[in-house]
């Protein structure tokens, strides 16, 4: 790893501080002008030989409170276990859990402090061990700590900005209690656990197709459909599901509403399946690039003519998830930190720290470039599976169409668009008079009000004259 080996040298090359010495340490007169990040090496630095003590332990937490713990990644876990805190337990249990050593990672998640901030999201992945392990009493109990100890949070918040960040994480275990539910086919209870999700909250907009999901397992497809539509409105131009295509053209086949299923069917292979391809075909010749989907985020036109604005709404809804806007703000400081130094500091100064901030936002950038690339591919990667699913539905309707003929029978319903009678709601929802315009406080409580089109009537034969 980059920045063990850059510790290495820093620690072979620079004295290790003696307890005797009464001088400030070099990493606290740092911390003290906010040189955070470069404070956090230092001091890894002045301790990495001597006995950590307990206001060791104080100091690297109060270290990463500002500079986030993502670019704990980068350095060795032989190190990172010597300073057994909650925060570097916190990365060290992922790490395990994403090398599946589930027992090693279940030991370093219930040694994070109840009260810590990391606490929360420690439950989340513990939650994900369990589910690995196919434990799941123990997973929808680590899901509902999860949400309990983040809403505590955003309720003892001292800022407004951390009040935020914990009611996202709040939000963030309830989509996932939401979906262990979903697993366990608890149908009522899954939706009732999205139903806690506010409409504005960032996570909103993944959801529908999720709750269109659940719908479809109920049996109700106007109310699936109905938030399908949702994505049509241009406030969620930027959404786009392959999946919700497909979801659409089942819940019409499942009312036997077949031309409507061939519409959707017809589409996707005629716009979108295209688009995909070509994408595809120009993001592979740079499978291997180091910056490539990086820089991607933020130019979307970059050699991909004519299809820009596709582009763009799959990065613009990829900037949009927790992970890469935490990475890019930890850029923004890093870049900020490399600025004030270069002003204000003496040569010795910034020939001193300058090359570790570059190293670190370099580090990060690459990290970016990985999870975008992996989001990417993983996107693109889902198409070849619904094109299959799609033209499996696509033959099925063909054939039922076929076999309507050679029984000389027809489909019940006529071409109408159906009625309130056929929506179903509960006493708290209101109906919503859709006539072609989308309102924001409308959204996700769409439901079409088609008849079941799956009764069959006998043709009569023409007498002949």
């Amino acid at each position: 790893m980059k920045f063990a080996l850059i510790l290495f040298v820093a620690i072979t090359a620079l004295p290790v501080q003696s307890a005797d010495d009464k001088k400030k340490p070099f990493s606290s007169a740092l911390f003290d002008k906010k040189y955070y990040f470069s404070a956090l090496n230092e001091f890894f630095v002045e301790t990495y030989n001597r006995e950590i003590l307990n206001d060791d332990l104080k100091t690297l937490e109060d270290l990463l409170y500002y500079t986030g713990i993502e670019l704990l990644e980068d350095y060795d876990p032989g190190l990172l276990r010597k300073y057994p805190t909650s925060s570097t337990r916190f990365i060290l249990g992922r790490q395990a859990l994403q090398r599946k050593k589930y027992k090693d990672a279940l030991e370093l998640f219930t040694k994070i402090h109840p009260d810590h901030r990391y606490y929360p999201e420690g439950k989340l992945l513990e939650a994900q061990v369990y589910d690995q392990q196919g434990k799941v009493a123990e997973r929808g109990e680590a899901y509902s700590a999860c949400v309990s100890s983040a809403e505590k949070s955003a309720r003892t918040a001292k800022t407004e900005k951390i009040e935020r960040y914990y009611v996202m994480v709040t939000e963030i275990c309830q989509v996932n209690k939401a979906r262990h539910l979903f697993k366990l086919e608890d149908y009522k209870a899954s939706l009732d656990a999205y139903d806690k999700i506010p409409k504005k909250s960032y996570k909103w907009p993944y959801i529908l197709l999720e709750k269109a999901w659940v719908y479809y397992q109920l049996g109700d497809y106007n109310r699936a459909l109905g938030l399908l539509t949702t994505y049509k409105s241009p406030l969620l131009s930027t959404y786009f599901f392959p999946e919700a295509e497909y979801l659409a053209a089942l819940s019409y086949f499942r009312l036997c509403l077949y031309e409507d299923s061939l519409t959707i069917i017809n589409q996707f292979y005629q716009v979108y399946r295209p688009r995909f391809q070509a994408l595809d075909s120009v993001l592979k010749m740079n499978r291997h690039s180091q910056s490539y989907f990086f820089n991607l985020m933020f130019k979307p036109e970059l050699d991909l003519k004519g299809q820009e604005d596709f582009v763009h709404q799959i990065v613009t809804r990829m900037k949009k998830q927790t992970r890469f806007s935490l990475d890019f703000n930890a850029i923004h400081k890093l870049t900020l930190e490399e600025k004030r130094i270069a002003q204000n500091e003496k040569p010795a100064i910034r020939t001193k720290l300058l090359p570790h901030l570059e190293e670190v936002k370099a580090n990060m950038m690459a990290k970016i470039n990985y999870n975008a690339k992996t989001d990417i591919f993983g996107f693109l990667d889902t198409i070849p599976f619904l094109s299959q699913e799609l033209f499996k539905l696509n033959l099925e309707i063909i054939s039922r169409k076929k076999d309507l003929v050679y029984m000389n029978k027809r489909l019940i319903a006529d071409r109408g668009r159906g009625d309130y009678g056929n929506v179903k709601r509960s006493r708290f929802e209101q109906f919503w008079s859709f006539e072609g315009a989308f309102w924001a406080d409308e959204l996700g409580d769409y439901s079409l009000g088609l008849k079941s089109n799956c009764q069959t009537l006998r043709n009569e034969l023409k007498e002949e004259e």
